[in-house]
């Protein structure tokens, strides 16, 4: 669980393991170890390959980037042991949830997105994705690795009460990984895409110019990054002409504009881009 001030840009993260007993026994004040990580089962991959199984990732692109850090805890080969700090009593045919990490004030941001997968009109706004990111590194972070699992956020509302705003997945996660969960779809950051103009410049060059329209319906600025994917397809080759604010480049297939809407406002970005194939 973790509990989001969006004022302070924090979260309060509190990691709980659910245990299960079907053996028939009841443990009494039991030392319990959870042991993370991805063991082999011997597998079949999609080649008919005995032992080449390939876990898929929990959800796209929730891990940003991929830390180096060595977290503070015991390594069984390539497996973490998260030792529960209480024993725990835990009854035949029984479940139940015990906490195993908890770690206040990291910092967090939250963050609005939105990908466009190609040149296309769109004929209706369309809600941006509400994003938390924040990092599992040593400094200025949760400084540990993270199993795989389910991240439930909470926000407080005027009253003071935590009300669920959303989850998402994550798998195994090593220290000092930048991490950006999705926690629904926004209610009031919104954008339109439109075609301007396609015109034919030479016998394999065409031009593309975009439109994209963010509106904000909140009372405060808000920032959203705007990623124009599709640039990188076959044999062709795509590159940005002009545009009205400087973007990013993301990788051959994409860029990415970050922008700040003002509060109950709109702002238009536009882009010629050029294809070559």
């Amino acid at each position: 669980m973790s509990l989001f001030d969006e004022k302070a840009g924090t979260i309060d993260v509190q990691g709980w393991v659910t245990l299960t007993n079907n053996t028939g026994t009841t443990f009494e004040d039991a030392k319990t170890l959870l042991v993370a990580g991805t063991p082999s089962a011997g597998g079949i991959s999609s080649y008919g390959q005995p032992g080449r199984y390939r876990p898929q990732p929990a959800g796209p692109g929730n891990l940003r980037s991929a830390g180096t850090q060595t977290a503070p805890r015991e390594q069984l080969g390539d497996y973490y042991l998260y030792p529960l700090p209480e024993r725990t009593t835990i009854a035949n045919a029984q479940t139940k949830q015990v906490s195993f990490l908890d770690v206040a004030k990291v910092p967090a941001q939250k963050i609005y997105e939105f990908t466009l997968g190609g040149f296309n009109n769109m004929t209706e706004p369309m809600s941006a994705a509400s994003v938390i990111k924040f990092t599992s590194s040593r400094e200025g972070g949760l400084g540990d690795a993270l199993p795989a699992g389910t991240v439930r956020f909470y926000q407080r509302d005027l009253r003071g009460d935590p009300q669920f705003i959303g989850e998402n997945q994550i798998g195994h996660t090593p220290m000092g990984s930048e991490l950006g969960l999705k926690t629904g779809d926004a209610f009031d950051v919104k954008v339109k895409a439109t075609v301007v103009s396609r015109e034919k410049r030479g016998e394999h060059v065409w031009r593309s110019s975009m439109s994209y329209l963010l509106t904000n319906a909140r009372p405060q600025p808000v920032t959203l990054d705007l990623r124009q994917r599709g640039l990188d397809w076959y044999w062709a080759e795509t590159k940005v002409i002009t545009e009205s604010e400087k973007s990013q480049r993301l990788d051959a297939d994409g860029v990415q504009w970050r922008v700040t809407i003002p509060a109950n406002s709109e702002t238009t970005i536009t882009a010629t881009f050029e294809t070559r194939y």
